[in-house]
């Protein structure tokens, strides 16, 4: 008779384990995705500077957090086999609502990568020198933060407090250019590390439009002898910067 009596309690208890449900991977998958989303959806309500680095926003099983709490280490960063840089046509224009600049028709315009920060407005390749291995890259976005503290998060990216810096005139638009140069630690997102890449250059420029609360930066940056060859094209980018009024 005991041992009918253990046998039907050990019988209820795996049928009461069975119907929770939390043990199948399927439920573990779906709390970890919302739990995921909550975490990312923190992290982007945060930021308000110009960082372009560039994520994969779709939903990718990588970026899942796994059961054990532990950050998955592919999260946040470009999986391999990912399509090649769309390019579209470069009409020597570049029109952002009242903002236009003319552009160098060498240059590659690109559609903008997924900004795991704050949206890339425009992006453009700048073809290497000959030499280097690969092109620059210009990007232009918006966001918030003071001029001072955007300009110090670039010079911690290429480890240090030094940075050539002058202010050019533009149809009446005061902007601060930044010059920096050395090892660059390029974010490849906000949970990822970042990829070092000696020699590199960047010509970073700062601007705020009349009654607005936001700044618009311009980042033009790669090896260092691509960009130098092109840092004057850069500087009559910005010096072709019309607003409207």
């Amino acid at each position: 008779m005991t041992t009918l009596r253990c046998m039907a309690l050990i019988s209820l208890g795996i049928a009461f384990c069975t119907g929770c449900g939390d043990s199948s991977p399927q439920a573990w998958e779906g709390k970890s995705q919302s739990s995921a989303s909550k975490k990312g959806a923190k992290v982007n309500d945060v930021v308000n500077n110009d960082d372009d680095s560039t994520t994969d926003q779709s939903d990718d099983p990588h970026k899942m957090m796994n059961p054990h709490g532990a950050m998955n280490p592919h999260a946040g960063m470009p999986m391999a086999g990912g399509g090649a840089d769309k390019v579209i046509e470069n009409d020597g224009k570049l029109d952002i609502d009242t903002v236009h600049f003319t552009v160098p028709k060498a240059w590659i315009r690109k559609a903008p990568k997924p900004s795991s920060m704050v949206p890339i407005l425009a992006e453009y390749g700048i073809p290497k020198a000959e030499g280097d291995k690969a092109d620059g890259r210009l990007t232009v976005t918006r966001a918030g933060g003071s001029l001072e503290s955007n300009i110090d998060r670039w010079k911690g990216q290429f480890g240090t407090d030094k940075a050539n810096q002058e202010t050019i005139d533009a149809g009446g638009i005061k902007i601060t250019l930044v010059d920096l140069a050395g090892t660059f630690n390029d974010s490849m997102g906000p949970f990822a590390p970042a990829v070092e890449r000696p020699d590199y250059r960047m010509l970073g420029a700062v601007f705020q439009l009349p009654d607005d609360t936001m700044l618009t930066f311009v980042k033009c940056y790669g090896p260092k002898k691509t960009i130098t060859a092109h840092a004057d094209e850069f500087k009559e980018f910005l010096k072709s910067l019309k607003v409207d009024k």
